[in-house]
């Protein structure tokens, strides 16, 4: 059991890190993103990607959240024809 703790420590150390990543993305990247690559301020989805990647991960843990996250990004506004 001591080793499963562990384990568990260290996925919800790696998840605060990924939301607090995502976080930072959000008060400062997009903005330089969306000057240099022209992104548009506009989504196509109603929660936006960044903010469905958070709720993901929280809620489905790293490994699920995160493919969840990018399935979701592939369909984004810029990647979808």
């Amino acid at each position: 059991k001591a080793g499963k703790q562990g384990h568990s420590e260290e996925f919800e150390s790696m998840k605060k890190i990924l939301i607090s990543t995502i976080d930072f993305y959000q008060k400062f990247l997009y903005q330089v993103f969306k000057n240099l690559f022209g992104i548009s301020s506009s989504c196509r989805f109603e929660t936006t990607c960044s903010n469905y990647a958070k709720q993901s991960i929280s809620n489905f843990g790293i490994i699920k959240g995160t493919k969840m996250s990018a399935i979701r990004l592939l369909k984004c506004q810029p990647f979808y024809k």
